[in-house]
């Protein structure tokens, strides 16, 4: 069902700050800014990341999945429930950028929304920045649960594990567009950006360094499972990014899936283990709301459904 990880929405304290952080670092551009909102991106899709002004309700909003038209996005609400999923509301219109949306909340309590019609925009210009959105990281306390929604829910494909720890899943060539691993209560562990090449994230460090004084968390250095590159660092409101390049694809390296081992060189490669600093790392999920946002209207939009 779905066939791509579209975008995160976040609450930022200061939206101001937390964008000037995205563009500086990241290389994203504004697309657009309203009621509070700004929705950026770093390619010609309307949005990769939605920044949320709201110093009350610290965390992210939602994990957004793009699914192909507006019939499966009519007919999901069955299959996601049958997965375990509770639904947020009905099919709503008039969110900027897409063409409508659906939200449902997976057993652990992750709120994803399905959407389609992703608007194009001009480009920005070269420059050195990500190249998309790539995947989601979550923690979660029944991993079962949550496994079973993102397989038979979301329609995503399994690509790895590591022992009963974690688990990878894809939905397109991607190696993962959704990873998981087991904690004391459900999170946003990270969200991730592909980059060009291993150089880029390099350069990224610096500009860390240079606009925050910020020192990353973790790498660079090689991921097992994935055999992506990787660099981690938190954004102004403390949820971790992680910069990656490389990552497997699933058809054209012919990535045969497995069960890695739980010894920490599995995750790293090149050298030590995660920090304390990595793996204490959880960003919040924002308290739920169903159907759309109050934030979620563009004045020149006609509503269908609430």
């Amino acid at each position: 069902m779905v066939t791509r990880v579209g975008h995160i929405a976040l609450h930022v304290a200061d939206l101001d700050r937390a964008v000037d952080f995205q563009e500086q670092v990241i290389g994203m551009v504004e697309i657009e800014r309203t009621a509070g909102v700004s929705y950026l991106t770093c390619n010609d899709r309307h949005h990769e990341l939605i920044l949320i002004e709201d110093r009350a309700n610290r965390g992210y909003e939602h994990l957004a999945m793009e699914v192909p038209d507006a019939s499966v996005l009519e007919g999901a609400a069955r299959r996601l429930q049958a997965a375990g999923g509770t639904m947020l509301g009905g099919i709503y219109d008039g969110e900027p950028g897409i063409d409508r949306a659906l939200k449902v909340q997976s057993p652990n309590g992750h709120v994803y929304k399905l959407f389609c019609g992703m608007e194009s925009v001009d480009g920005p210009l070269d420059g050195d920045r990500a190249v998309k959105f790539e995947h989601i990281s979550t923690k979660v306390r029944n991993m079962r649960a949550e496994e079973r929604f993102l397989r038979e829910g979301l329609g995503f494909r399994f690509s790895d594990r590591m022992g009963f720890l974690a688990s990878w899943w894809h939905c397109d060539e991607d190696h993962h567009g959704i990873a998981m691993t087991l904690a004391p209560r459900p999170e946003l562990s990270h969200y991730a950006y592909t980059w060009p090449d291993f150089a880029s994230l390099g350069r990224v460090a610096d500009r860390v360094l240079a606009a925050r004084a910020k020192k990353c968390i973790w790498g660079p250095s090689r991921h097992g499972p994935g055999n992506n590159h990787f660099l981690y660092f938190h954004d102004e409101d403390g949820a971790m990014i992680e910069c990656c390049s490389e990552l497997a694809q699933m058809q054209a390296d012919n990535y045969q899936p497995k069960t890695w081992s739980m010894h920490p060189r599995t995750i790293n490669q090149w050298g030590s283990p995660p920090p304390a600093r990595f793996l204490l790392t959880g960003f919040p999920i924002a308290k739920a709301t169903p159907g759309r946002p109050s934030w979620a209207m563009a004045s020149d939009r006609k509503v269908v459904a609430a």
